[in-house]
């Protein structure tokens, strides 16, 4: 919570000056409270759930105790008590210590009605101060205790929602044509694509590559660096053309380091640049930003590529890593000099306006404050949620 005043000291009475001063130590206070009423920070807000049918299916949920002093309780309730367990269900966290439980999906006939995002399927933790309660506190004992508590007792809650991933649904999204799933599938699991066995993303290409909406399905799954490299001659070639790709995009984009270090040296030799654009005015290094590929983004700055350089729509390489909430690109890229303060041209918005709207970086106090090391701080500081 922030109170902003404008006064001037001249204009006020004493007795003004005294009732302000009192105004703003509430503010503070009430700031303070709230502030000490957040017990516990979560691995994750989205409890992702590599689904395969007809078997058991796990995720684990960290949790990290925000208290220095006093053990923190928590209890974990599902919608969904037919289809979740939970294990422990409840718990006990030392203090500025973690603690680890795991959701298992029981084995399921059917697919899920939608996804990756389940809207039926939730997780609540409570979580309460339990200073009377030891490291050696039954999980039951807790349940009981949690049970017990007054009406009027302080308990803190944390929502977690549901994602259903994993190559089983992408291969079926793929198979149905369905972009959507396909596209926010790839958006929670970013390594999913990349690291798929060659023989199965030569046929996951196979599949792709007949539907009828082959091109934008083949052009996303190569975007999410799909590596079958005996096809893409006859395959995805004719797409990177007509994305007005070159060959510095498709080593970004795929994240082939290796290949990437030898493009860049033949660049360097042959005096071409490293900034060349794709139609939507892309660089390699954007799109090495926009996909995660940080090893071939530390290939690009390292050989002198533009840090700050924009696409047409005005977002630059920290602006992506930024929304993709993605800390070591965000790092590598403020290490070479990146400006965290360009604002897009579409919306107005620069890398740390996304930063804030993610909640990886707070509103500064002071106009003082430098955003550069903010930014980069704050990543540091936040880099248990990543």
């Amino acid at each position: 919570m922030t109170v902003t005043f404008h006064f001037s000291c001249h204009l006020l009475s004493p007795l003004s000056l005294l009732a302000l001063v009192a105004l703003l130590s509430l503010s503070l206070f009430l700031s303070l409270s709230s502030m000490e009423e957040r017990l516990v920070e979560v691995s994750d807000q989205e409890v992702r759930i590599d689904f395969v049918l007809g078997c058991k299916c796990r995720a684990n949920v960290r949790l990290r105790s925000l208290s220095p002093t006093t053990p923190i309780a928590f209890k974990v309730q599902t919608s969904s008590p037919h289809k979740f367990l939970v294990n422990p269900p409840s718990g006990l966290i030392p203090p500025l210590s973690y603690s680890t439980f795991q959701i298992v999906l029981k084995p399921q006939s059917q697919l899920p009605p939608t996804f990756p995002r389940s809207p039926s399927d939730r997780f609540l933790v409570k979580t309460a101060l339990a200073p009377e309660l030891s490291e050696s506190t039954h999980p039951d004992f807790i349940n009981s205790w949690f049970n017990s508590m007054p009406r009027d007792s302080t308990i803190q809650d944390l929502k977690l929602k549901v994602a259903f991933v994993g190559p089983f649904l992408l291969r079926h999204a793929v198979t149905s044509g369905d972009f959507d799933s396909v596209r926010n599938i790839i958006k929670r699991q970013r390594n999913l694509v990349p690291e798929l066995p060659t023989r199965d993303a030569e046929s996951l290409l196979r599949v792709a590559t007949e539907l009828d909406c082959s091109e934008e399905m083949v052009n996303l799954l190569v975007e999410a660096g799909l590596k079958a490299r005996e096809r893409f001659d006859d395959v995805g070639e004719s797409r990177w053309v007509s994305k007005g790709w070159a060959e510095l995009h498709v080593a970004a984009a795929m994240n082939r380091t290796e290949e990437m270090s030898g493009l860049v040296r033949r660049v360097r030799e042959e005096g071409g640049p490293l900034d060349c654009r794709d139609k939507e005015g892309r660089t390699p290094l954007i799109l090495a930003a926009g996909k995660g590929n940080e090893r071939c983004g530390r290939v690009l700055v390292g050989a002198g590529a533009e840090v700050n350089a924009r696409s047409k729509d005005g977002r630059t390489a920290l602006y992506r890593a930024a929304a993709n909430g993605d800390r070591r690109m965000v790092e590598m890229l403020i290490e070479f000099g990146a400006d965290p303060t360009i604002s897009s041209l579409d919306h107005g918005r620069s890398a740390l306006d996304v930063a804030r709207d993610k909640g990886h970086v707070s509103r500064p106090s002071s106009t003082t404050v430098d955003p550069t090391q903010l930014i980069f701080e704050c990543w540091l500081k936040n880099s248990l949620l990543v």
